[in-house]
């Protein structure tokens, strides 16, 4: 009895018996050949992408001259016997094979694991476990506190100022769901450059990547990291899609100090809060940042702009000037309607009546002025309207500027409300010009 290792890149097709002595005959894929063995050497060889029928080329002087005929036939009838289809089968059940060290328990052999496959298998559990600890490890050490320190902040706001008569900015972002706890809604809402993302990272370590928005936003908490510092998460806030990344709209916007005029301006970046709501972030000229509330847009139509906000500016640290309570001026910018878009619409329409032929407002025109309530008014150009009147000469040769003004200040009693200073201006001057045709004689020159 004698014991035959069967290798487990090898096939067994059957016995040829040589000499008297047993021989396995076996099969073993080399590259794109089959080889085909008996015993220690290789007999002949099997292409399947020239042979087409042929299973066998058998190589010369490699088996005895006396049985060589014999023997090839022995071998050719193992073969045909086994089939190409199994032949070529040889490579998947090679794999099948690598599991295990076979043996044939005919003839006295074990079937075990081989040894060296387990120590194998061993080796690879404990290169998995080392290598998960290695990547748990790395991931606690990227799970770092963002801070402040980590990015550069262009402007704050506080949280709780009072973005309407209602609620907090931070209350509205909290209805939002980007507020997440009590330490975020009473921090601050910082301004970034958008590229300063980068430098912070998700829960998971991951690299942040800002918008394409000029300024993004981020929550300053009141917790501080291992630096002493105020830690940051970055806020998903949307751009304003209807506006753009970049507005080209102008809208009108109230200044903290109830000193400064209404303005009609552009902001680099609008942020969505939560439906029509936005954060208007607007870049000054010495590079300090504004940052407006809008609780929502006109609603368009007939007759109404669209798709316009009303920006209410918000105290930060360079602006502490607020606007003082929720007084009857400031109320169709602050407060909160069940109607909403119809209150912006009508502070919208109230603030185009003083604009300028270029569409552009008065440097006079304050918060009266598009509060949505006509009653409110803080001026109503009557005196400029005369003063542009007597620079014509039609006018000035017929009247005084006394009787001037009255004819404006009627006019300007039963003017239409959605009508602008420049449309009034035009039209008055028309009439006062009909008049003073109609005069033409009554009067010295």
């Amino acid at each position: 009895m004698y014991s035959i290792y069967i290798k487990k890149d090898m096939k067994v097709l059957g016995n040829v018996i040589v000499k008297g002595e047993e021989k396995q005959l076996r099969v073993k894929k080399d590259g794109e050949l089959y080889q085909y063995i008996l015993g220690e050497k290789v007999v002949g060889v099997f292409d399947p992408n020239v042979m087409a029928d042929s299973l066998i080329i058998f190589r010369e002087n490699t088996l005895e001259n006396a049985l060589s005929d014999q023997i090839k036939d022995e071998i050719t009838q193992i073969i045909e016997k086994t089939g190409k289809e199994e032949i070529l089968e040889t490579e998947r059940e090679q794999e099948q094979q690598k599991e295990e060290n076979v043996y044939d328990k005919k003839m006295g052999y074990e079937k075990t694991i081989g040894r060296e496959k387990e120590n194998e298998a061993q080796e690879k559990e404990k290169k998995t476990e080392k290598d998960d600890k290695q990547s748990k490890k790395q991931k606690k050490e990227h799970k770092t506190e963002n801070t402040t320190g980590d990015i550069q902040i262009k402007q704050e706001v506080a949280m709780d100022t009072m973005a309407t008569d209602m609620d907090s900015l931070g209350e509205k972002l909290e209805k939002a769901g980007k507020i997440k706890d009590s330490d975020e809604r009473h921090g601050k809402l910082g301004i970034v450059e958008s590229d300063e993302l980068d430098n912070l990272r998700d829960e998971n370590g991951k690299r942040l990547e800002g918008h394409s928005s000029r300024y993004e936003t981020v929550v300053i908490t009141n917790k501080t990291g291992k630096d002493g510092k105020p830690i940051v998460r970055a806020l998903d806030l949307e751009n304003d899609t209807q506006e753009g990344t970049n507005p080209e709209e102008q809208v009108y916007q109230v200044s903290q100090n109830k000193n400064q005029p209404a303005k009609k301006g552009d902001v680099l970046t609008r942020l969505k809060i939560q439906g029509q709501e936005t954060i208007g972030i607007e870049k000054r000229q010495y590079g300090e940042v504004e940052v407006y509330h809008s609780a929502d847009k006109t609603i368009g139509g007939n007759g109404m702009e669209g798709n316009k906000s009303l920006d209410k500016q918000l105290e930060t640290s360079n602006s502490k000037n607020a606007v003082e309570g929720m007084d009857e001026q400031t109320q169709k910018l602050s407060q909160e309607y069940q109607d909403g878009y119809r209150s912006v619409e009508a502070s919208y329409q109230e603030a185009k009546q003083h604009e300028n032929a270029q569409e552009e407002p008065c440097e006079e025109m304050e918060q009266e002025d598009l509060d949505g309530n006509p009653n409110t008014a803080k001026h109503n150009h009557i005196d400029d309207t005369v003063e542009l009147l007597m620079r014509n000469d039609e006018i000035a040769d017929k009247f005084t500027k006394r009787e001037v003004k009255e004819m404006v200040e009627r006019a300007w009693d039963r003017k239409e409300e959605d009508k602008t200073l420049a449309e009034f201006q035009k039209d008055v001057e028309e009439d006062i010009e009909a008049d003073a045709e109609n005069m033409r004689g009554e009067r010295g020159r």
